[in-house]
């Protein structure tokens, strides 16, 4: 594998592991509305953070491709040997 497809299989781990930690935000909101879990902050805050962590690992998850194509530059293509010279290796 390239170093752009590593990348790229990194951001999306990324991205999902963002996605998740969305849905934790919302389950925390869930528990602090109906009271089971009692801290300073309104269930509106969970709800705002869960929503953020959803965009962005979305986003991540689904432009990985693209970001990794703007950060990690290709491998050069390798030179094919024309059909009328002798091989290199001879």
């Amino acid at each position: 594998m390239s170093p752009r497809m590593w990348f790229t299989l990194v951001l999306r781990y990324l991205g999902a592991y963002e996605i998740f930690s969305g849905l934790n935000n919302f389950v925390t909101a869930y528990n602090v509305h109906e009271g089971y879990y009692s801290i300073g902050a309104s269930a509106l805050a969970y709800v705002n953070h869960g929503v953020a962590s959803a965009a962005v690992g979305a986003i991540v998850l689904l432009g990985a491709a693209n970001i990794s194509a703007l950060l990690v530059s290709a491998l050069p293509s390798k030179q094919t040997e024309s059909s009328n010279t002798a091989p290199s290796n001879v």
